[in-house]
């Protein structure tokens, strides 16, 4: 019953839509229905749409390879949001362009106008559950942290209990876990970002996470925290390795950055400044919005 009103409800609106307007489509392959009354618009009245995706959406299964197979082939124009997707799509459409999602420079992500006053240096990540295997990558390098005697303190926002008592493994780390995250209210989820000293991206190596855009990252870059990714995926499309960010590839590579990013606060600072200002030239909106138009077209 339910599906047969959504085919209703989603029919009416592909027909309230002016024939010369142009769908934008994010995820659509999750919609099977949908995206058939979509084809059909588009093959009987020659109605285009663009497709939009910033993860591996043709993973891990054939149907869901299928699927956007089909969407991305018929597609006027694909948007990815990483240099591995545009290679995927490339493959199926040649009209396939990385526009990497912006951020908000001048409402939302920006440098905390007060900061916590704290002896402990903060290291911060913010996600869901399903980073439980990336987070394993940061346990060595944090208990040789706290081993040696550095001052830290990590802030999970979000990721639940799994990913919170996996850190907690770690003998001696203290944690400031934020179950409880209003992701609708992004101002109150930023102002916890923009009290970190040091952000986190850890990514293990798999297709799924090559394939995803490095949103995590620049959230904290936009609010000048320096950060250290995982060199993987989009990531060092982003980051340029000790100017904007630092970009690691082992345990020994996560320890050292944080040594080096907790001893040396000025450091800290340089690179947390460069990573706000490569923020505001290349992943703004008024950076985005001529990319866009300029690859869609719609700005013609």
């Amino acid at each position: 019953m339910k599906r047969a009103q959504d085919l209703i409800k989603n029919t009416k609106l592909l027909a309230s839509v002016k024939k010369n307007d142009v769908l934008y489509l994010h995820k659509i392959t999750d919609q099977v229905d949908f995206m058939v009354l979509v084809l059909l618009r588009k093959w009987i009245g020659g109605r285009g749409f663009i497709v939009d995706f910033d993860d591996a959406i043709f993973l891990p299964t054939w149907n869901r390879a299928v699927k956007a197979w089909i969407m991305v082939r018929n597609a006027d124009a694909v948007v990815v949001g990483s240099h591995y997707l545009q290679e995927y799509a490339l493959r199926h459409n040649p009209r396939s362009y990385v526009i990497s999602a912006p951020i908000d420079t001048v409402d939302l992500y920006k440098p905390a106008a007060k900061r916590i006053v704290d002896d402990r240096v903060r290291i911060g990540w913010t996600g869901t559950p399903g980073h439980y295997e990336n987070m394993k990558l940061l346990l060595e390098p944090l208990r040789r942290l706290v081993t040696n005697g550095y001052r830290v303190v990590f802030v999970q926002l979000g990721g639940g209990d799994k990913i919170n008592e996996l850190l907690s493994s770690v003998q001696g780390l203290q944690i400031e876990y934020i179950p409880q995250v209003a992701w609708d209210q992004p101002i109150e989820v930023i102002a916890i970002m923009q009290q970190f000293d040091i952000g986190v991206m850890p990514l293990q190596r798999t297709e799924v996470n090559r394939g995803k855009d490095a949103w995590k990252a620049k959230e904290y870059m936009g609010c000048g925290v320096a950060t250290i990714l995982s060199n993987w995926g989009e990531n060092p499309y982003v980051v340029t390795n000790d100017v904007n960010g630092i970009l690691v590839d082992s345990e020994d590579d996560w320890y050292e950055s944080f040594k080096k990013l907790v001893e040396d606060r000025a450091f800290r600072k340089k690179i947390g400044d460069a990573s706000r200002d490569h923020m505001e030239a290349e992943y703004s909106y008024k950076a985005f919005v001529p990319k866009f138009l300029s690859a869609t077209k719609l700005g013609a």
